[in-house]
């Protein structure tokens, strides 16, 4: 064969190849962390702040706007248990719940997620999918069931911390740790209420999906995030929720 011929051949095999991994290189990349929670193999627990908090595929609950020392008298109770009727009870999901005499009360899931770039920007989108009993347009004291118990995701590059008040009987706090000078350490937004269509309360799936638009938070040097999920709420009452899955997605910046 002519070598003009071979160099123009080889030429054209290996360009298509050198342009696929530059695509590959300038093209944003997502990783996605998912929980089913019925899939997780997990005994029954029951667990409130005090306890050392064991956790699910990675989760584990806290609570956080009430007194410290009070979690019985809030009626603070968290777990992997039985779907309620009338949905599947042969299914499993993360359970929370509270009493909330506060009007502030926070029931939260959190997790360190992992495998991701070092001190890299990430795009977030969070996708909630839980039981819930509060009709959209409940009554209850100091507000809605369903429409002021809201559902957050918030996120940390270097986690977070429960600080106590000054004096007794002060709310515990969550405080999300900044790093200096980066705003992007710390991000959070909301993805709606906990309200279900229909005018009973009959519990429901349903589903709350959000994305943190242009905004954006960073990997440690790790590759190591902070997630939290969970509710504040303004409702005075019990709020039970159980958590069936939840999914984070993550996309470089």
């Amino acid at each position: 064969m002519n070598r003009n011929l071979l160099a123009v051949l080889l030429v054209a095999i290996v360009l298509p190849f050198t342009s696929c991994n530059d695509d590959e290189t300038i093209s944003p990349k997502s990783i996605v962390f998912e929980t089913d929670f019925n899939k997780v193999a997990s005994e029954k627990i029951t667990l409130h702040t005090e306890d050392a908090l064991p956790a699910a595929d990675g989760w584990s609950a806290f609570f956080t706007e009430y007194p410290e020392g009070e979690h019985e008298f809030y009626e603070l109770t968290s777990g992997i248990k039985n779907l309620p009727e009338p949905l599947d009870q042969s299914k499993k999901a993360f359970m929370l719940s509270g009493n909330n005499h506060s009007d502030a009360l926070q029931m939260w899931l959190v997790k360190q997620l992992s495998g991701l770039a070092p001190d890299t920007k990430y795009l977030i989108e969070t996708e909630v999918e839980l039981a819930s009993k509060y009709f959209d347009g409940s009554v209850g004291i100091g507000g809605s069931p369903g429409n002021s118990v809201h559902l957050v995701s918030k996120f940390a590059t270097n986690g977070y911390t429960i600080e106590k008040g000054k004096s007794a009987g002060d709310n515990l706090k969550l405080v999300l740790n900044k790093v200096e000078n980066t705003p992007e350490s710390v991000l959070d937004f909301e993805l709606g209420d906990v309200s279900i269509p229909g005018d009973q309360y009959v519990y429901k799936l349903i589903a709350r999906k959000k994305s943190s638009g242009i905004n954006v938070v960073k990997s440690d040097k790790d590759g190591k995030l902070y997630a939290i999920v969970g509710t504040w709420s303004g409702f005075e009452g019990i709020s039970t929720l159980y958590y069936t899955r939840i999914k984070i997605t993550l996309t470089q910046n």
